[in-house]
């Protein structure tokens, strides 16, 4: 599905000299901000057919982005100071740092938000660029890089520069939304801002899917790095916290367990195919039409619930919402969950994430001592063939088999245990006894 197009616009005379004031500014105050537009946004700003270093559109607040061009309207971009005008478009270039366009287009094609500890909130568009914004705000202003226009929003007690956009989008969504997913809360204080997170390919036309894939992490963390250099020569060695640790996060990554482990599953086994006939069930009902999934992305996947005693029930609790994910993201043909401590207590063939709420209503049992060996061995016994992949959600206080299965192994695993073999995603991780 092709995003809507934005519609480009010519300067003025006046305009032009302006916006080379600020290009000028940008070098001054926020080279490697500056660098990182100039290499990655302006191929694709031919696509966008701008001869302006950004896509000049009256389609857009004061500016936006979509991933591949910073979009500026001039008739209320060029109304700003140029302090002002330095900050919005290093906004802009934030966005794409972190980026915020591609996790807000998977956030609205799921319809929720990943927590950190495995569970999920729904999706609101406006709260989460409203996180977005106090995320990338506070940095800017603690990195003295332009002065923010009046219509930002900034304040320290919803977001700060050093937290997790997660953990902003749950604040600001419970300030909206204080009775919950069912309250219907209504919108609360904040501020919209001066910008807006347009679907991926606005502006160049471009299938929002195909676009968002084009992309490049290795080319993005090469010129990131660069930038990273710039801006230590421009502050001779003396670069803002914020904008280190901006740095730092985006250079050096800790992956959320729950993204790692989806991105393993989508490339040992796909996700399916999408269907565009026929719309998500799930969003019809609150006019948003989304493609359904077809086909599936795996066959069998085998999990273990390691319900020994060393584990707790929220550690249980976490492990079932990300199986919810798993079943929405991977479509697997078949989903078979044996929870065993030392001997199985309950084996479920689970179809959909209701499957999983009738599970925690019954209970899974255990609590005893630990060996994964009679879950490997109820998979021979049982299996026609084997699984395309087994999954085991565990703290690593297990008796292993001396040899590893001929199938896929991921061990989500609550500890820096070390595992004998198989693939490890450090899950909610907790210190070793």
């Amino acid at each position: 599905m092709e995003s809507p197009r934005i519609a480009p616009c010519d300067l003025t005379p006046e305009q032009r000299q302006k916006w080379n004031d600020t290009l000028s500014m940008m070098s001054w105050v926020a080279p490697g901000f500056r660098h990182i537009w100039y290499k990655l946004l302006t191929e694709a700003n031919k696509n966008g057919k701008s001869d302006y270093f950004a896509v000049m559109s009256k389609d857009v607040p004061i500016a936006a982005t979509d991933g591949k061009n910073v979009v500026i309207n001039p008739e209320s971009f060029f109304k700003l100071g140029l302090a002002q005008r330095t900050f919005v478009a290093a906004h802009e270039i934030v966005h794409n740092i972190f980026d915020d366009v591609n996790l807000l287009h998977r956030c609205n094609k799921s319809g929720k938000v990943p927590m950190h500890d495995g569970s999920f909130l729904p999706f609101d568009n406006a709260n989460m660029q409203e996180a977005m914004d106090l995320r990338i705000n506070d940095l800017l202003i603690n990195s003295k890089i332009g002065k923010m226009p009046d219509v930002g929003c900034h304040d320290q007690t919803m977001g700060k520069a050093d937290e997790s956009v997660l953990d902003i989008y749950k604040k600001v969504y419970t300030r909206d939304h204080p009775d919950g997913e069912d309250g219907g809360g209504q919108p609360g204080p904040g501020k919209g801002g001066f910008d807006k997170l347009l679907p991926p390919g606005s502006s160049t036309g471009q299938n929002a899917q195909e676009a968002a894939s084009e992309r490049n992490p290795g080319q993005w963390a090469v010129e990131v790095s660069a930038a990273q250099t710039l801006e230590q020569m421009r502050a001779q060695g003396k670069m803002a916290g914020a904008l280190q640790r901006m740095f730092q996060q985006i250079l050096e990554p800790e992956v959320p367990w729950t993204e790692h482990i989806r991105s393993e599953l989508a490339r040992k086994v796909g996700s399916g195919a999408y269907n565009w006939r026929r719309g998500d069930r799930r969003f019809i009902s609150r006019d948003i039409f989304l493609p359904s999934q077809s086909g599936y992305g795996a066959g069998w996947i085998v999990v273990w619930g390691d319900t020994s005693g060393s584990r707790s029930d929220s550690e249980i609790a976490s492990n079932m919402a990300e199986l919810a994910g798993i079943i929405d993201d991977v479509r697997p043909k078949r989903i078979t969950v044996i929870w065993c401590d030392a001997e199985p207590s309950h084996i479920d063939e689970v179809e959909d994430a209701m499957d999983l709420q009738r599970i925690m209503a019954r209970g899974v049992g255990g609590g005893g001592g630990t060996s994964v060996d009679p879950v490997f061995k109820w998979i021979e016994d049982n299996a026609h063939e084997p699984p395309d992949m087994f999954i085991g959600f565990t703290d690593g206080y297990v008796t292993f088999p001396k040899n590893a299965p001929s199938y896929p192994v991921i061990w989500a695993s609550s500890t820096d245990y070390t595992y004998p073999w198989g693939e490890v995603v450090r899950v909610n991780k907790r210190a070793q006894a």
